[in-house]
């Protein structure tokens, strides 16, 4: 039983309140901040902004963000991320805020708070309040590391780094039989799963466990059948729901010819690329070590920054992990301090097998992010399981030491905001200019069609969406996207697609000036924004000749 102070509250009760508002307060104050500086979207942020906002529009999209995985090998492998599930996540928030850049910014944030505040609700029942204060840790130490920018962002990648750390929680509830942790695990490893192609490994392995967990006869017959009609409901709602999210992807091997998952096995089964294999990806298990070199904190250096002692202790955690799991010499009445460590190795396997896949080069940071929050469930599990030999260490933990801990999570929360990686601002600011430029030269769109093309690196990838997401709120049809090989739900948006006589802008970049020449004669300058944070500026064009 939970031990009640004179009040009758339980000591358990009375620290998840503060623990709540622990992980409140770090997607809060992301959110807070990006909206007092009026953060915008611009590349990859604005597409999705804009993909969002055709569900508003009346178009159902059923494939997610365009994957990298065929660029610079073979067109033909060109697929997509595997489904537009924050797409459908992000359109109430923004029905809701008028279209605006707000909508984006609280719905991503609330995805995250939800996440934060359902792993120190299912700690609670998994472990009493001592579970609530590892694993709490463990969210905090996990928004420490992702930073504020991850938080309130809709950039594809950052959707499912808190829901990670929640399905490993729950995939823990699974083992523990606790099938009411059933339909969020779903709704989480999906979101995983249709974010980014780098993270199925993780999410497939997930799926697995749980799968083997649910299947796996650990009660007798009679016993069995009782919990089958007690579970019934849970498992509704987990078929319901997983039939929901995974809809949009399902109708998509239907419309689209040929489908995105015939693309995926084509690119899959290719040969094309050069990953670097087992034992380098090996290397990448630094991120889960506690030493220098090792666990740190989002950048674009997260794939280089490593050390050879680091990666040494890393493999030597997950082989104690592997041992530790199997429940050897734990304690009486302290078996469920197991499951976390059984968990830990099977995410940590999972993102082994992304690091496994990397190319030599390039190297984008953000195809190993969900490594971070693993690394923090990861360090909570092994806390968790040395506790397991403290006498006192017991799941409802006196007052006496349950309110210190409540206020410690509070102040700890608030210490590591400052600390986390910072947005720069500098070259968002810079793109939310140039959308404004273009956006005043355009004015009122009456539904019109607007081509936006860029010439250059930037001018394509970061200013023309943006360019095209401020149109769009202006009223304007925007054709921005360059033409996929296959049949897309985003046609309505690629350049090739504009109709004759539509309005058309360029942005060049002053330090490409050899793309110069697609620049039409008619062409005038609509104005110029200043790259604060690099040499050159942008400039906007619009052709004469519409």
């Amino acid at each position: 039983m939970h031990r009640l102070d004179p009040r009758g509250w339980s000591t358990t009760d009375r620290l998840v309140a503060p623990a709540v508002l622990a992980v409140l307060i770090a997607p809060v104050l992301a959110a807070v901040r990006a909206l007092a500086h009026g953060w915008q979207p611009n590349g990859d942020d604005a597409t999705i902004a804009l993909r969002t906002a055709d569900i508003l529009d009346g178009r159902f999209p059923v494939t997610g963000m365009r994957s990298t995985s065929g660029d610079g090998v073979d067109p033909s492998l060109s697929t997509h991320h595997l489904g537009p599930l924050q797409f459908y996540l992000l359109a109430l928030p923004l029905a809701l805020t008028g279209g605006s850049a707000a909508g984006l910014v609280l719905g991503r944030a609330l995805i995250a708070a939800t996440a934060s505040v359902l792993s120190v609700v299912w700690a609670r029942r998994l472990g009493g309040a001592l579970a609530v204060t590892v694993f709490t840790c463990g969210v905090l130490l996990t928004q420490w590391a992702i930073g504020p920018e991850a938080l309130f962002r809709p950039f594809n990648p950052y959707a499912p780094l808190l829901p990670v750390h929640l399905a490993l929680i729950l995939l823990w509830a699974l083992a523990r039989g606790d099938r009411r942790a059933l339909p969020p695990f779903v709704v989480a490893v999906s979101l995983t799963a249709q974010s980014n192609l780098a993270f199925l490994p993780l999410a497939v392995l997930l799926a697995l466990a749980a799968a083997a967990l649910l299947l796996w006869p650990r009660t007798t017959r009679g016993r069995r059948r009782r919990r089958v009609r007690a579970h019934t409901v849970s498992h509704r709602w987990a078929l319901g729901l997983g039939v929901l999210v995974w809809l949009p992807s399902l109708v998509e091997l239907v419309v689209n010819q040929p489908n995105n998952l015939g693309q995926l096995i084509r690119w899959a089964t290719s040969g094309t690329g050069t990953p670097i294999g087992v034992v380098n990806g090996a290397a990448h298990l630094s991120l889960i070590a506690p030493v220098p070199g090792g666990f740190r904190r989002y950048t674009e250096d997260l794939l280089v920054d490593g050390s050879g002692p680091a990666t040494a202790v890393g493999v030597a955690m997950l082989v104690l992990l592997v041992a530790i799991s199997t429940g050897y010499k734990v304690p009486r009445g302290r078996a469920s301090s197991v499951w976390p460590a059984g968990v830990a190795p099977v995410a940590n396997l999972g993102m082994l097998a992304t690091a496994s896949r990397l190319p030599e080069w390039p190297l984008a940071p953000y195809w190993v992010i969900t490594w971070l929050p693993v690394a923090a469930f990861t360090r909570a599990a092994l806390a968790r399981r040395g506790l397991a030999y403290l006498a006192d260490a017991t799941p409802h933990l006196p007052a006496g030491i349950a309110l210190p801990l409540a206020g410690a999570l509070v102040v700890g929360s608030i210490v590591s905001v400052p600390p986390a990686h910072q947005p720069d601002w500098t070259e968002t600011d810079a793109m939310t200019r140039v959308a404004r430029l273009a956006g005043e030269d355009l004015g009122p769109g009456e539904n019109r069609a607007v081509q936006i093309n860029g010439l250059g690196f930037v001018p394509t990838l970061g200013a023309a969406p943006a360019i095209a997401r401020q149109a769009h709120r202006q009223g304007w049809e925007p054709y921005y996207l360059r033409t996929w090989p296959f049949p897309e739900d985003a046609e309505h948006l690629w350049g090739s697609s504009a109709p004759e006589g539509a309005t058309r802008l360029y942005i060049v970049d002053s330090t490409q000036p050899e793309l110069h020449s697609g620049l039409p004669p008619s062409a005038r300058r609509v104005g110029t924004v200043e790259m604060r944070h690099r040499e050159g500026e942008l400039g906007v064009y619009r052709d004469l000749g519409d």
